[in-house]
């Protein structure tokens, strides 16, 4: 066989167009309007029909026939053995769905590179099909039934198709596929009975195949009505056993002696040797080396075979099950007979690109030299897919004739190795090609490929050979991601790493760069959803770590458990991640076993990297659970003993910040401050702030025990700017549950109750955590749609006179929290108070005082009433006017989240309900009015931010609370516009010159531009 010609080395997949083309509808074939009408009614009233039968028992063409009285975009896909691989049998679903579901184009590409898992990958494209009322007919399912992979991938599929969507899967056995979660009626069945012929229908076949002179109702009789049966005169060779005709197959036997017997020895010849074609036609026949196929085609449409033929009779597809004897037929030949056509088939394949297949031809035909040559081409996007068994297998095949100079297999071997995290394989890949000369060939063809070869040598402790990579490898958004990662090594100013900024660009190094935001401490960077979906699922494991740092355990254990639920978690998040959790949750046991147990599969991956992290998890736990500072110290001596322990700077940060802790537990304050003062400084240098926050409180602490006063503040300063940046005091609170005095020490110094080191002497005093200062209240006001005060996140006692609460919102709502008496009389009696309305307001201080904590006092004194005490104050509605004003100076989609955010506090009810003085009824009806005039301020920037839903839900409530706004009515005439809708640009119109006429006015002239504008 001639070498092919040399194809980029990342081959997207070519389908087989044969394979996802709907079947003709045979010219000669009896019509069954009873099963046509009854499949077609099931397919429109359940997503899912399932057509379970035997071979011969005419389920294809039954769907088929069915489908033609179906309106609804038609999908097919036949299933072959080759569909057995998960990422195989995505590709082809997508092909399927691709000419009827635009959004479903690069939907399995994009989101195997990404390496989601499979099941992930099939919810993806099924929830691409959106609103489309496709019809998808799966055809041969039986060769899935002994694939677990593929059985999940279909499980999945299915289970995430939109109800609009209709499928109909067909298989001569019952798909272990489950439909939980699936809203009823799911799905429906047809089995045998179903599909057998009645007598009538056999009376028309056997009048369309030339036998008149059966008996119909006996040929029913003994077949059961079973459609090849009746056809194929089955029921008449009743002797048809178990070995007739050498076969052990009843068919093949049948197939043996009723068929193929009945055929020239060159016409059988003919049907054998074309049987490895889906489809066989006179030119492709020829190409594998069939003389006189023209006429073999022409003779064997006038036999009766179980095939079906295109309109024009050049083209014959043999029934699946005539098919597969044809070719155990073909493979029970001696290699020297079947080794040359494997090998035309392979060529005919490789002309047309189907790359994959054409290295099965040749693997089975024995010719791994050729093989090679293609293997070399397409393996990336095998293992891209997710097929790693079929990588594995033909990667051993080609074993024995591979060379030095197959580069393309060492890039496979790599990816597959890295895919499976054997990151000591992945090295030993690199170092056989820096052996033989060609690691920086490789590195200079490909960034993936050079990404990949630093990553395994970073895992491995060879920072030298990751450089050099590095340095001669070709620019892209992979090497900019390996290059990002240095970060958590070098230096930023270092002439590796220097201006490098870790972007997500939505392929497989995106994991690397989030593991950077993470270990620098960028939380709020992996809180951001990243706009592709197969992007987003590869951002769970850091989205779950950026939980666990901020506090939010619950939410972290939940998306643990969604991620385990789908995939394997993958050796970084079951050795270091689950094991923060389990410590989050207070699981002590769960976290020690979690411990040995990630160290085992750390092992098994090779990566020294990932060890020397889990010694220095070993050292928190015992820290935290133990207090044993000894045994943490041992734990840390093996990190500082490894060169990655003592070069990789993003560990020996972490190292040393709990080996200050376990300094400071024994007493050795000198040595901690040491410590400390060098991990802080290196956190600040580098913008590496992960655990800045528990550093630097350590640090105050060490440096107040040494007399360093000045120097104390100054760390706990870093502590709370690093948290400030973190958008979370989790870690800074954590460290301070070990240190109070650190927190006590700064609230002595502060000047006011209201100041960050006040919040967070609230929150830390909410843990349990007892403080010299006194902390005041976080006291709030809820004031739409019921009323009650809460203390430190914790409802009060209910006052028993309800103007305690008017009180306090009067007085929250002023700057000073204080007021002239006489004016909150007015405001809560009206003008006309007298003596009794006094004493009514003395009762209602006196309450509020009985349900406020002890840290807020209500002075009355020289004719004014006034809040006081070091407790923070907040409202309902002072919430609303912050969040209104904040907007402000907000765009986009910032400006409509916090307007949005303003919205749904005012949605909970009416202001103070139930509150009938003058200024409550005054304040309802100005807050009523700024909601109004938010709602179209929101409704507008979600018109220009494209969210055309939330804006026309917005403008109706607008419009529902003030008919006459014009400007809404204007917007309303736009979101019609934007729909598609020019019959609701005029009824939008229309109400707005009905609503206008009750004011005796006309729309004003922008109002009838916009209108001419919109229709032209």
């Amino acid at each position: 066989m001639t070498e092919p010609q040399r194809l980029s080395r990342h081959q997207p997949t070519m389908v087989i167009r044969v394979k996802i083309t709907p079947p003709p509808v045979p010219a000669e074939v009896v019509v069954r309007p009873r099963l046509e009408a009854q499949l077609a009614d099931l397919i429109e009233r359940h997503r899912a029909v399932r057509i379970y039968a035997t071979a011969g028992a005419g389920k294809t063409t039954a769907v088929r026939q069915a489908t033609e009285r179906i309106d609804r975009p038609l999908a097919w896909l036949s299933v072959d053995s080759t569909d057995t691989a998960p990422g195989r049998l995505l590709t082809y679903l997508e092909a399927a769905l691709a000419p009827h579901v635009s959004a479903a184009v690069g939907v399995v590409s994009g989101a195997l590179a990404m390496q989601l898992p499979h099941a992930e990958v099939a919810g993806l494209l099924a929830d691409s099909i959106g609103e489309i009322p496709v019809l998808l007919v799966l055809d041969d399912l039986e060769r899935l039934v002994d694939s677990a992979d593929a059985l999940t991938v279909l499980d999945a599929f299915l289970r995430y198709t939109p109800s609009t969507a209709r499928i109909v899967l067909v298989s001569r056995t019952e798909l272990p596929v489950t439909t939980s979660g699936a809203a009823t009626p799911w799905q429906v069945g047809l089995g045998e009975s179903d599909l057998a012929f009645t007598v009538e229908e056999a009376a028309q076949a056997l009048t369309l195949t030339g036998r008149a002179d059966i008996d119909p109702e006996e040929a029913v009789t003994v077949t059961g009505g079973w459609v090849t049966g009746v056809l194929f005169e089955a029921w008449r060779a009743a002797g048809v056993t178990t070995g007739l005709g050498g076969e052990a197959d009843p068919l093949f036997g049948y197939l043996s002696v009723q068929i193929l017997a009945n055929l020239d020895p060159d016409e059988r010849e003919f049907l054998i040797s074309t049987s490895v074609l889906d489809e066989v036609t006179s030119e492709d026949a020829r190409s594998l080396g069939a003389a006189g196929a023209a006429g073999y085609l022409h003779t064997l449409r006038s036999k009766h075979l179980p095939a079906q033929w295109d309109t024009a009779g050049t083209a014959l597809r043999c029934h699946p099950r005539f098919r597969e004897y044809l070719l155990a037929r073909l493979r029970r030949r001696t290699d020297p007979e079947v080794q040359p056509l494997y090998e035309a088939h392979a060529r005919l394949l490789i002309s047309r690109g189907h790359l994959e297949d054409a290295v099965e031809q040749l693997l089975a035909a024995g010719a791994p030299e050729e093989a090679v040559q293609l293997a070399e081409q397409v393996l990336e996007t095998v293992i891209e897919r997710g097929d790693l068994a079929v990588a594995h297998r033909w990667l051993e095949q080609v074993e024995p004739v591979r060379r030095s100079h197959h580069t393309g297999l060492a890039g496979a071997e790599l990816m597959l190795a890295l895919a499976t995290d054997d990151y000591d394989r992945g090295m030993r890949i690199a170092d056989r090609l820096a052996a033989d000369g060609h690691r920086e060939e490789m590195a200079r063809s490909s960034s993936k490929l050079a990404s990949m070869m630093a990553w395994a040598y970073l895992h491995t402790g060879r920072p030298e050979e990751m450089h050099a990579v590095l340095d001669v490898g070709k620019p892209g958004a992979e090497l900019d991601a390996m290059r990002y990662c240095l970060t958590l090594l070098l230096d930023p100013a270092s002439a590796h790493v220097h201006d490098i900024v870790g972007r997500l660009h939505g392929d497989p190094l995106d994991a690397a760069v989030m593991r950077v935001h993470y270990y620098r401490g960028r939380l709020p960077l992996l809180t951001q959803t990243p706009a592709s979906p197969w992007a987003a699922k590869a951002a769970k494991s850091w989205q779950l770590g950026a939980l666990l740092m901020t506090g939010h355990i619950d939410q972290a254990a939940e998306l643990y458990q969604q991620i385990c639920r789908h995939q394997d978690p993958g050796v970084w998040l079951a050795s270091s991640f689950q094991v923060r959790l389990l410590c989050a949750l207070d699981d002590r046991d769960g976290a020690w076993r979690a411990l040995l147990k990630g160290r085992d599969r750390i092992r098994a991956s090779g990566s020294v990297m990932l060890g020397m992290l889990s010694y220095v998890d070993e050292a928190e736990l015992e820290l935290r659970f133990n207090h044993d500072a000894v045994s943490a110290k041992d734990a840390l001596e093996q990190v500082r003993r490894n060169p990655i322990g003592r070069s990789y700077r993003f560990i020996t940060e972490q190292a040393d910040t709990w080996l200050g802790l376990a300094l400071l537990l024994e007493g050795d304050n000198a040595t901690a401050a040491q410590c400390l003062r060098r991990t802080v400084a290196s956190m600040h240098r580098n913008d590496s702030i992960l655990l800045l926050p528990a550093a630097a409180t350590y640090l105050a602490e060490a440096e107040w025990r040494l007399g360093n006063a000045t120097a104390a503040d100054h760390a706990s300063d870093l502590a709370l700017t690093a948290a400030e940046q973190q958008r979370s005091n989790h870690t800074l609170l954590n460290a301070m549950s070990d240190f109070p005095a650190v927190l006590s020490r700064r609230l002595d110094a502060e000047p006011t109750s209201e100041s960050p080191w006040h919040e967070l002497g609230r929150a830390l005093t909410t843990r349990g955590t007892q403080l010299a200062h006194p902390i005041g209240a976080a006291i709030n006001l809820a004031e739409f749609g019921r009323v009650a005060i809460s203390v430190n996140g914790r409802e009060t006692d209910t006052p028993r006179i309800k103007k305690s609460y008017e009180v306090l919102s009067f007085l929250a709502g002023r700057p000073s929290r204080e007021a002239a008496k006489d004016d909150i009389l007015g405001a809560l009696f009206g003008d006309h108070h007298d003596e009794s309305s006094a004493a009514y307001l003395r009762q209602a201080i006196r309450q509020l005082r009985q349900v406020l904590p002890e840290t807020v006092t209500i002075e009355v004194s020289e004719g004014r009433v006034r809040l006081a005490g070091n407790s923070t104050i907040t409202s309902d509605s002072e919430h609303f006017r912050s969040l209104v004003a904040q907007a402000a100076n907000m765009r986009g989609a910032n400006r409509l989240a916090t307007l949005l955010d303003a919205l749904e506090l005012t949605r909970r009810g009416d202001f103070l309900p139930g509150m009938s003085s003058p200024w409550a009824e005054e304040q309802r009806l100005h807050i009523s009015t700024m909601a109004i005039d938010v709602s179209m301020s929101a409704a507008e920037v979600a018109f220009a931010q494209g969210d055309l839903r939330q804006a026309a839900a917005l403008v109706e409530f607008v419009l529902t609370q003030d008919p006459y706004r014009e400007g809404a009515w204007r917007l309303a005439m736009r979101l019609a516009d934007a729909n598609g809708d020019p019959d609701g640009v005029l009824a939008a119109y229309r109400s707005c010159r009905s609503a206008l006429a009750e004011l005796a006015t006309e729309p004003c002239s922008t109002t009838l531009r916009l209108l001419d504008d919109l229709r032209r």
